[in-house]
């Protein structure tokens, strides 16, 4: 299992060019430099370094490059690294210091750091040495520019990092995978009687296969006031990482909600295809106390009512008792 990035340091944003082909960027003040993939033979305009259906034993060559697009000085460290899926849901990379296990041992950059100067731009070259004995699927990693500095009124110092995503495929058998597991819920009632409760579901869904994974989600109530939720899109799992995702869902009940998360899986990239479906079910008390109290109120409202209307009618109910009979005069 990766570990997650963070240390004794304040960091920054980190930026994986992954979805446009525009130069990922980043600016603070007169601080400001963009990162994008190099057109080569490789290709152009690409939005990150993707390789498709690669043999192991290969090597392959390949450039970035780094703009500095602001007003002062851009003093840059360079390296490669590990990617995973944080559990928070975004993809990341290991900080400058902590070992890769994965594809990041895989990248050699051509410098490990680059001085700018404003307006000033650098191609960056790598190559990616593919293990003869490297498992088929996906694997990822980021090459990463980082600008650390020192805040003056604190101890911390401040990482901030910029870098495009590297998405490498191992040719070989295929297997997407996914596993649902440690789903929780709790029911948290309205304060107003009328309105419905909040019910929250939490879980974990790991991608224990070896190709990216995505999918759509759809969690359902069961009962008379059943519900289910349009389905929602899931972020792009790496291989290797899991998600901590939490819902929330509206839940009119009058003391137990049982339910079901589904996901429909997907694999992503080359032959991106739909695996089965996978289902984890849970209950959990759902008592709408607020509900609850009004009705207590309304029965003991009416039960004095009735205690003090059967009062008030035997106060003023007449005296039907038959007086005693005198004896007649002979």
């Amino acid at each position: 299992m990766f570990r997650r990035p963070l240390t004794f340091a304040l960091l920054g944003s980190l930026l994986l060019a992954i979805v446009a082909p525009a130069p990922a960027t980043a600016a603070d003040g007169g601080v400001a430099w963009s990162v994008q993939t190099a057109d080569n033979a490789q290709g152009a305009g690409r939005a990150n370094f993707t390789y498709d259906v690669v043999e192991p034993g290969s090597v392959i060559s390949d450039a970035m490059t780094v703009v500095n697009t602001g007003t002062e000085p851009l003093p840059l460290a360079v390296y490669a690294a590990d990617a995973f899926t944080a559990s928070t849901g975004e993809i990341d990379v290991l900080v400058d210091g902590q070992p890769s296990q994965g594809a990041g041992t895989w990248v050699s950059v051509a410098t490990t750091s680059l001085s700018l100067a404003p307006g000033e731009s650098a191609e960056v070259p790598f190559t990616v040495t593919v293990p003869a004995d490297a498992r088929p699927g996906d694997h990822a990693a980021g090459i990463v520019t980082s600008l650390t500095s020192t805040d003056a009124s604190s101890t911390l110092s401040v990482d901030r990092r910029l870098g495009t995503r590297i998405n490498l495929r191992v040719a070989g058998e295929l297997v997407p995978a996914v596993a649902l597991s440690a789903v929780s819920t709790r029911y948290e009632a309205s304060w107003n009687p009328f309105d419905s409760g909040r019910l929250v579901v939490e879980y974990a869904l790991a991608n224990t296969g070896n190709t990216r994974l995505t999918g759509a989600e759809t969690v359902a109530t069961a009962g008379l006031f059943g519900t289910r939720t349009p389905p929602a899109q899931l972020t792009e799992v790496l291989p290797g990482s899991t998600v901590e995702i939490a819902r929330e869902v509206p839940a009119f009940s009058l003391g137990w909600v049982s339910g079901s998360v589904d996901i429909a899986p997907e694999s992503v990239g080359l032959g991106a295809a739909p695996l089965a479906p996978v289902t984890a079910e849970f209950s959990v008390a759902a008592v709408p106390w607020s509900l609850y109290a009004l009705l207590a109120v309304i029965l003991a409202t009416v039960l004095v009512a009735v205690l003090l209307v059967r009062r008030r009618l035997r106060a003023t109910a007449p005296d039907t008792a038959v007086p005693g009979g005198e004896a007649a005069a002979s």
